[in-house]
């Protein structure tokens, strides 16, 4: 906590709550936007601004102008300087003591943060502009990680463009960023002749038309190009002079760029490398050699694509159910694309299109669905997969929601075999976090949304392997094809065959996206309706008492606990030939019903007293589990040692997995619905096509036999069903 911070916010609320357009600030002793809102809010009420806001916009900026510069000698009321001291403080600024009078300490620490922000010859005086920097939060100094070289180009170009009507102080902390990045291209444009009212800080038509090509001894004169293209160079992580001089070194530098970007390698600093620097699709009028689309590749399409010069195609695993478009590869498609000398990279995507979608368990789930796809259509080892990030995705939601979401990919990934390898369709900033963090392999980039935060003020991954620049019309008549156009970086070079596995048909998916939030409310009223008498007594009667603490988890919680467990369910049905609802039904009803007795039960276990229980999310005494394993080992379904249920140290070895690992835990609990049905009942090996009764016996055996079994698999066959309709929805969907 820093006091003087505190002292600045206990200020803004003494004098300011109660005005209107003033929210009070939290008095913490430190700094951040919620303090910088109160002294912005502060300011427009002492300007006279009727309805104060959050950001120093073109009004307040006008207001400061009409009442001109602030210093030792001019406007100097009292609390638009403790306002000025107040950002001081708050900015690392001293400026000697929060007094309202602006003495040779303030000028003194505004002309520190003016040289900062590169300012030649600081004089102390509080401008507009300078104001405005005062009340956010950029950094000013070399932050942790940051770059010198870019921290001197920043402060370069606050200190040449500062005067320009709509230029403002940068950051100059040493990293690239969108701010940095528009503050660049207003530079390019005052340099190109632009005035005021046309410089918008944006790459469009006239500043690509009036861009120089920059040759070899080429040198800074009455302009400032070089040192532009040599900033953009630097930001995009290609270290040169910045001298303003073209010399040899920096068109070797230059060709290092252009062959990473796929450009020619002229060396020098022509248009369509200037686009490559300053945004996402570089040229869009480049032509690629991959490409990506949501249309069936016929045999005349296909031949189109291979006579346009194209070498690569990105299809679709899988639809999303919920947009009605027919996007997935079709029948026959492989071979028409294979035919036609072109090869195909796969792309998975049902939504993705905000950062709710995202998380570790939707992450498993797509990881499941887009492997079982790719297996289907006979992708081979080594293949890489796109997962879509289809939004503009800020840094937060990388790091809470996006990276999260890919870790879990990786993982199941390397669960079901390692077969295929992880990419990543999005924004630049996403591709880096991704690759950065270990998660994707490649990167697709999303080129085309250059005003995307994740794109703009970020390079090129080093990572990328294709990128898309536009969406065009290629052929004619039934061989024409819309297409998104992409640069490919020859980093994969997709397939050019594959090897269609045998696989047996009406196999579970993941969980369709659509789907969830119907389980969440539907399922768990049926879960609860199938408590007993005692059960309902204690949840509903005695619920103020001891029902709260008696049962461990809700029923609406053990719901979420067989959609967290989603992509493994959906593994173990596949693998052993049963449908999802067997183990989503013992999952959801067993937790639902675990309490303090099965606690204690386990307790007497873990201490000695006695030798087994039913324990964990699925309730599995650890001879059960012992007996159903060893007859899928002995059967050749499992590859793990066969123990002895009577044996104490096997006993112990396995309740411990069964009370520790809530993975060994349920993939035990489809062992020993297996072994139940298929070894104990003599049914069907597989469990795909059971009948109700069927069904029903199945679920009465895991919990044992007699009266109570026979009630348990009449009741919870409600379960059952209820999970079932949307397994079959999201099989229908594949």
């Amino acid at each position: 906590m820093d006091e003087m911070v505190l002292t600045v916010q206990n200020w803004l609320n003494a004098t300011y709550t109660g005005k209107p357009g003033y929210n009070p600030v939290n008095p913490s002793g430190k700094t951040g936007w919620e303090t910088m809102y109160g002294l912005t809010r502060a300011l427009q009420i002492e300007l006279g601004i009727a309805t104060p806001a959050d950001s120093v916009g073109p009004t307040t900026l006008q207001y400061l102008t009409n009442l001109g510069p602030i210093s030792m000698n001019s406007n100097t009321k009292t609390n638009i300087v403790l306002i000025i001291q107040g950002g001081m403080y708050c900015k690392g600024y001293n400026p000697g003591g929060f007094t309202g009078v602006f003495g040779s300490g303030t000028q003194s620490g505004i002309a520190s943060m003016q040289s900062n922000l590169g300012i030649q010859n600081p004089d102390g005086v509080v401008t507009p502009k300078l104001f405005k920097a005062l009340l956010n939060m950029d950094a000013y100094v070399l932050l942790e990680g940051g770059n010198p070289k870019i921290r001197s180009i920043q402060q370069w170009l606050n200190n040449k463009y500062i005067k320009r009507q709509n230029f403002f102080y940068m950051p100059c902390d040493g990293f690239y960023s969108r701010d940095v990045q528009k503050s660049l291209v207003y530079g390019i444009q005052y340099e190109e002749g632009l005035d005021d009212a046309t410089a918008n800080g944006n790459f469009g038509p006239t500043t690509q038309r009036l861009i120089p090509t920059l040759n070899v001894n080429d040198v800074d004169g009455n302009h400032s190009f070089i040192h532009l293209f040599q900033a953009a160079m630097i930001f995009n992580n290609f270290d040169v002079s910045f001298d303003g001089i073209f010399n040899t070194t920096l068109s070797n530098t230059v060709k290092g760029f252009q062959k990473f970007c796929m450009l020619p390698q002229t060396g020098i600093g022509d248009f369509q490398t200037w686009a490559s620097l300053l945004q996402s699709t570089g040229d869009p009028t480049r032509k690629g050699t991959a490409c990506d689309c949501i249309t069936e590749v016929t045999p005349a399409r296909a031949q189109t694509l291979k006579n346009a010069g194209y070498t690569t195609v990105g299809r679709y695993l899988t639809n999303a159910s919920a947009t009605g478009l027919n996007k997935k590869i079709q029948p026959g498609e492989l071979e028409n694309i294979f035919a036609a000398g072109l090869s195909v990279f796969p792309i998975y995507q049902t939504y993705g299109g905000d950062a709710t979608y995202f998380n570790r368990r939707q992450g498993a789930s797509d990881a499941t669905a887009a492997y079982i796809a790719a297996e289907k259509y006979g992708f081979k080892e080594g293949t890489t997969i796109y997962f879509s990030v289809d939004f503009d995705v800020l840094g937060d939601e990388i790091t809470n929601n996006i990276l999260p979401h890919f870790s879990a990919i990786k993982s199941e990934f390397a669960s079901m075999g390692g077969k295929f390898k992880v990419g990543i369709y999005g924004p630049r900033a996403v591709g880096i976090r991704a690759h950065e963090a270990g998660y994707a392999e490649y990167t697709f980039v999303s080129g085309m949304s250059t005003g995307f935060s994740g794109n703009l003020g970020y390079p090129l991954p080093p990572n990328w392997s294709f990128d898309q620049i536009s969406t065009i019309t290629v052929g004619t008549g039934v061989g024409s094809i819309q297409i998104d156009n992409n640069i490919n970086s020859g980093r994969d070079s997709g397939q050019f065959s594959v090897s269609p596995s045998p696989s047996l048909d009406g196999l579970d998916y993941p969980l369709a996206f659509p789907y969830i939030n119907s389980v969440r409310n539907e399922v768990s009223p049926v879960v609860d309706s199938g408590k007993n008498w005692f059960q309902k007594w204690i949840l509903e009667d005695f619920g103020d008492v001891i029902g709260a603490d008696f049962y461990l988890i809700s029923a609406k919680d053990a719901v979420e606990n067989v959609l967290n467990h989603d992509a493994l369910i959906t593994r173990l049905a596949r693998k052993l030939q049963m449908r999802k609802s067997f183990i989503q039904t013992v999952l959801a009803w067993e937790s639902s019903v675990e309490n303090i007795l099965d606690v204690a039960k386990d307790l007497l276990v873990d201490e000695g007293v006695e030798s087994d229980s039913s324990t964990g999310p699925c309730q599995i005494f650890a001879a059960t589990a012992i007996k159903a394993r060893g007859w899928a080992a002995y059967n050749g379904y499992l590859e793990e040692e066969i123990l002895d249920p009577s044996n104490p140290v096997h006993l112990r070895v396995i309740w411990e997995a069964l009370n520790s690992n809530p993975t060994y835990n349920i993939e035990s609990a489809a062992w020993v619905l297996k072994w139940g049905a298929v070894h104990i009942l003599g049914l069907n090996v597989n469990m795909l096509d059971y009948n109700e009764e069927e069904i029903k016996a199945t679920l009465a055996r895991y919990n044992g036999t007699g009266d109570k079994a026979t009630e348990y698999g009449e009741r919870n066959y409600s379960i059952y069903q209820a999970f079932e309709q949307y397994n079959e929805l999201s099989r229908l969907g594949n």
